[in-house]
């Protein structure tokens, strides 16, 4: 993929082809920001005009090279991403749970101490390296400390503070910011069967993140998640006592868990976005009455306590140590509701 094809992201790109006009290529990039933004797309990008012999200051996104690159399927690119056990034996490629392991790291070691089998670049991209576990980071570390000739590395996270900042240090920074509405709007448009009322709503949903946007279930966006909304309102409203247990198993057993925890995060959110001048940043805007309203009966401080709250219960779903989910999520509700 050329990077005249990466929507948006037009600081990110200059930053890379005045790096490869210059032939001043880094050891080591790290690209962070939101998922859905393009990092992962203009890491292989990079590796395609890294790799190509047609193009002249981008890849031709033709040639057998740059299609061997897009597929992840050349012999000098090698793609690492989080794994979990599945059963007793077998290792998964696991987004969401996975971690990326010492044994891994190694494994791109012994890889990329190797010349290259083409003769040109190797290029390792890291996708989710913020999940590397502390012995993967430190095995890293001395490969970012002591990179083999023609080599490159790029770390995609969706933030610095989750790396090492050794690491960090190692790499050149490059940020990917979410679109600006108009331009998100507009390229959904071409792409989406959405009413024109409901592309500002995606566009705000999606945190300005395209391919988030297209992912986005429209059943989720118009009813499913007006349902879950209701619901916790519902239940702060009529408190715990009656509702804690069922709601709290409701969330447990539903497929859409963490997509909820990211709506009750962006709703709390709202209410402290309503507070200020910029009411065009409220993400939940069919609910704008409800969201001012809100905002008025709690204190800022309590709100921030509650999205610090649901953030841990996020964790504590993500993390390693099997935690009760149904105990996880009964304590965050008593949260919300202000009860603890």
């Amino acid at each position: 993929m050329p990077f005249e094809e990466i929507l948006g992201q037009e600081r990110a790109k200059r930053v890379l082809t005045r790096a490869l006009a210059q032939n001043k290529m880094p050891h080591a990039y790290l690209f962070y920001g939101a998922e859905g933004l393009g990092r992962f797309k203009t890491a292989l990008a990079l590796a395609e005009v890294l790799m190509c012999k047609q193009g002249e200051g981008d890849a031709c996104g033709e040639c057998s090279t740059c299609k061997r690159v897009a597929g992840e399927k050349h012999p000098d690119l090698i793609v690492v991403r989080p794994e979990s056990r599945k059963g007793t034996k077998e290792w998964i490629i696991d987004p969401d749970l996975g971690t990326i392991r010492i044994e891994q790291i190694r494994e791109f070691q012994r890889w990329i101490s190797v010349r290259s089998f083409e003769g040109g670049w190797k290029i390792g991209i890291f996708l989710g390296a913020d999940k590397m576990n502390q012995a993967a980071s430190n095995a890293l570390l001395k490969t970012l400390e002591e990179p083999p000739p023609s080599s490159l590395l790029v770390l995609v996270s969706p933030t610095r503070g989750q790396l090492l900042p050794t690491i960090v240090s190692r790499c050149q920074p490059v940020h990917f910011a979410p679109l600006p509405p108009e331009d998100l709007e507009a390229f959904l448009s071409e792409r989406l069967e959405l009413a024109e009322e409901e592309l500002p709503l995606v566009s705000a949903l999606s945190g300005g993140c395209p391919g988030k946007a297209l992912k986005m279930d429209p059943e989720w966006v118009t009813e499913v998640r007006r349902e879950w909304l209701d619901r916790l309102r519902a239940f702060l409203v009529s408190g715990p006592q009656a509702e804690l247990t069922g709601f709290a198993e409701e969330l447990v057993q539903s497929e859409h868990l963490l997509d909820v925890l990211d709506l009750y995060e962006s709703w709390y959110r709202d209410l402290l976005v309503s507070r200020t001048d910029q009411p065009e940043r409220i993400i939940n805007r069919d609910y704008m009455e409800e969201i001012a309203e809100a905002s008025e009966e709690q204190e800022p401080k309590e709100t921030v306590y509650r999205i610090e709250a649901i953030r841990r219960a996020r964790r504590d779903f993500l993390g390693p140590f099997h935690l009760n989910r149904h105990s996880v999520m009964e304590g965050l509700l008593l949260k919300l509701s202000g009860y603890i």
